[in-house]
């Protein structure tokens, strides 16, 4: 496992900053990829977002290409955003996962600016209904053209079949089902949203 390099605390530091609740520097080695996350986006219970943007299956890098990939980088830069269960269990998920898509592409451009050329962000939700729910079609598979808001918009982690459980525990943060019984209770669980950006 290598050294962080110096650039990583400013990395963390900017992820503070941008909104997240919290940031932690994990080796990139320690990431689990399998593609049964992945195909969770399809089956038993079929996401609304499957086959209708460039970054969910299918037509998402398949996670065995991914792992191959993951073979460039060295470290990992993972962050939340922490939110009471039930506000994401309704509506207010959505500007919650815009922010983490925000972040995620604001880290990836500061890193490579530093040094990481290679440098990935990937978020939690499907770009498509974050930023073009409003739209019949993606303009990048339908239409062929570039994405309009590729500035913010990252591929998500579930379609490249990150386990979050594993990456989250790497980064000791507490992760698990959210329980909708006691998403409203007086004392609110909370739950997390998350996104990372591949250093290399």
């Amino acid at each position: 496992m290598q050294a962080e390099p110096p650039q990583t605390d400013r990395m963390i530091d900017l992820a503070l900053s941008l909104g997240a609740t919290a940031a932690e520097i994990v080796p990139a080695e320690s990431l689990v990829v399998e593609e049964r996350f992945a195909a969770l986006c399809g089956e038993p219970h079929r996401c609304p977002s499957y086959g209708l943007a460039p970054g969910c299956p299918p037509h998402a890098l398949p996670p065995s290409l991914f792992r191959e990939q993951l073979t460039y980088y060295h470290h990992i830069l993972v962050f939340k955003i922490d939110v009471p269960a039930a506000d994401l269990l309704g509506g207010k998920r959505v500007p919650v996962a815009r922010n983490i898509h925000r972040i995620a592409a604001g880290l990836e451009q500061t890193a490579r600016a530093l040094g990481f050329s290679r440098a990935r962000g990937l978020a939690a939700g499907s770009c498509k209904e974050l930023f073009c729910g409003e739209e019949e079609v993606c303009a990048v598979l339908h239409w062929r053209q570039p994405c309009p808001h590729a500035d913010r918009a990252r591929p998500s982690l579930s379609a490249v079949g990150v386990d979050f459980s594993v990456l989250a525990a790497l980064a000791g943060w507490e992760f698990g089902a959210i329980d909708p019984n006691r998403a409203d209770s007086e004392e609110p669980a909370m739950g997390l949203m998350a996104g990372l950006v591949l250093l290399g």
